[in-house]
């Protein structure tokens, strides 16, 4: 965690208002030097708290701190960095909070990669393939995932967040593709590709397009896209 300035929230002026008026309290009498020097301890005590309170937040820990966070809610390292171990924390506290209704599902994705709630959706699959115990979890901003093992992480968790008896039969991410093609003739094409993502497949998706002008020249423009998962 970088350097931060800190600010207590007492100090000696403070101490100096709590003084009786009749008593002399103006800078350089003998009330201030001596209370200056309780003031002094006071002010470095309170920023060694509030340093310690930051190292707490897991959002902000590092290192041996982030270790002994971890540890204490049966979360191990094993190797990962700091960003990753981190997530996997924050997902282990999420799900053992939920319930296994649907909103507790919403809340441990949203929370977990701080997305909106609105942004996710959790339906039953007899709904679209008539099983009736299992659900999807669509519609998951894909941007909010930087590293495929969180993907998996996220499924995994989900999984065990579900009641005795229900699969987690899909989890899709949605990702957005956008580019511009700029040609000469000052003619502009833009082009907005939208890749799903589904949970329970390995599969590269290329999607490509092409646009002919009058005067021949064609531009050709290629997106591809991976999608990761695993058959039940």
């Amino acid at each position: 965690m970088p350097d931060k300035q800190y600010t207590a929230e007492y100090g000696l002026d403070d101490l100096l208002n709590e003084l009786p008026i009749s008593l002399a309290y103006e800078e350089g009498t003998k009330n201030a030097k001596l209370l200056s020097l309780y003031a002094d301890g006071m002010v470095d005590t309170l920023k060694l708290i509030q340093k310690i309170d930051d190292w707490r937040n897991i959002d902000n820990a590092e290192g041996v701190a982030l270790d002994m966070i971890g540890n204490d809610r049966g979360v191990y390292r094993n190797g990962a960095d700091d960003a990753f171990y981190r997530f996997e924390i924050k997902t282990k506290q999420l799900q053992r909070m939920t319930d296994g209704t649907y909103d507790s599902l919403i809340k441990l994705v949203c929370d977990a990669l701080d997305a909106d709630y609105d942004e996710v959706n959790v339906r039953p699959m007899y709904e679209s393939t008539g099983e009736p115990d299992a659900i999807e979890i669509t519609n998951i901003p894909g941007h909010y995932i930087d590293d495929e093992r969180k993907e998996q992480l996220l499924f995994d968790r989900l999984q065990e967040s579900l009641a005795a008896g229900i699969r987690l039969a899909n989890v899709e991410f949605v990702k957005e593709v956008t580019g511009s093609l700029y040609m000469t003739g000052f003619a502009q094409t833009s082009t907005h590709d939208v890749a799903y993502m589904n949970q329970h497949y390995d599969q590269n998706l290329s999607l490509t397009g092409s646009t002919m002008l009058n005067s021949g020249i064609v531009t050709h423009n290629q997106d591809n896209v991976t999608m990761k998962g695993g058959l039940d």
